[in-house]
């Protein structure tokens, strides 16, 4: 046999292993599916598919709503699918999305961190899913409700926190972020309820990126180059975390402390007289209100826009 028909004899086979083996790809890959749909299904039990989308996946708040949004769907026949990223990370959050809307789920509850999350908000109800804002809201978008704390309000009462405790006070501010819509509303209802008294000024603002590490270290560098600052103020859980250890290196017991969320860590600072005012929310009840108000719409029933949960101040 001459060296063509063996070339040609080569090609072939390779062709044709190569040909075998993507189709059994594709049928292994069609099976999986198959099984996997079976098994969406089974565990759906005709019940609605609804998608919760956290801001991290595992953290002491977000647990609490998680508990609150699973309880109302255990007591009411729903499927909760609850997802988040490791770590706070927006892009993640609507990769998350727009995962949950080509699916094709029943609801989705979602916390809009910032303005990019309306064109896929919108996109949702487009395709008749309906989706409720949870914590954070986005109010330009179609989104059908909010559900959360009135963040701008929860601003205006650490400051008034602060207003009625100071004289006089040097503020300085450890923002969980200076583009998260929750903490914008934090940051500005503090600024504007201060900025009306004579002798408060908030000297330094920094964003932590809602790591207690980074916390620490920018209220760390902030008392080192504003020595004068006498209250620090932290909207986000970690960022009273990360103020503590900067105060503990620093060995600064003069500073009156406001924060955010009142999580066991952050209320056994409290009761130790390490942190001064806490302003508390109320996770489960954003979870299982925010379930409530999205099952209402699947039934056609009437709902609030704006659904606001308590928040009470601990100081």
């Amino acid at each position: 046999m001459n060296k063509k028909a063996w070339r040609f004899i080569l090609i072939f086979t390779t062709v044709s292993v190569l040909s075998y083996s993507l189709y059994l790809y594709i049928k292994i890959n069609a099976l999986n599916t198959a099984i996997s749909d079976q098994q969406e299904t089974e565990q759906l039990n005709n019940r609605p598919h609804i998608v919760m989308i956290g801001e991290v996946y595992d953290h002491d708040y977000w647990n609490f709503v998680h508990d609150g949004a699973r309880a109302y769907a255990d007591e009411h026949g729903l499927y909760l699918d609850y997802r988040g990223p490791r770590q706070s990370n927006p892009d993640e959050q609507l990769t998350l999305l727009v995962e949950a809307i080509e699916i094709g789920v029943d609801g989705i509850l979602v916390q809009a961190l910032n303005e990019q999350f309306i064109p896929y908000i919108d996109q949702a109800i487009e395709r008749d899913i309906p989706v409720i804002t949870i914590d954070t809201d986005q109010p330009e978008s179609n989104r059908i409700s909010y559900v959360g704390t009135d963040n701008y309000l929860a601003g205006q009462l650490a400051a008034e926190a602060v207003l009625e405790s100071q004289s006089s006070a040097e503020i300085g501010i450890i923002t969980g972020s200076f583009t998260n819509h929750h903490h914008h509303l934090r940051l500005t209802g503090f600024k504007e309820t201060i900025e009306k008294e004579t002798g408060f000024h908030v000297v330094a603002e920094e964003a932590s990126d809602i790591k207690q590490i980074n916390a620490r270290e920018k209220a760390y560098a902030m008392l080192k180059d504003y020595p004068e600052i006498n209250v620090l103020y932290g909207t986000s859980a970690l960022d009273v975390l990360g103020i503590n250890k900067a105060l503990d290196s620093l060995e600064r017991e003069d500073i009156y402390v406001v924060g955010f969320d009142t999580l066991p860590e952050n209320v056994e600072l409290f009761e130790s007289g390490q942190v001064d005012v806490l302003i508390g929310q109320e996770p489960k009840q954003i979870g299982y209100l925010a379930m409530d108000v999205l099952e209402k719409v699947l039934k056609g029933e009437n709902y609030q826009a704006i659904n606001h949960t308590d928040i009470k101040v601990l100081k």
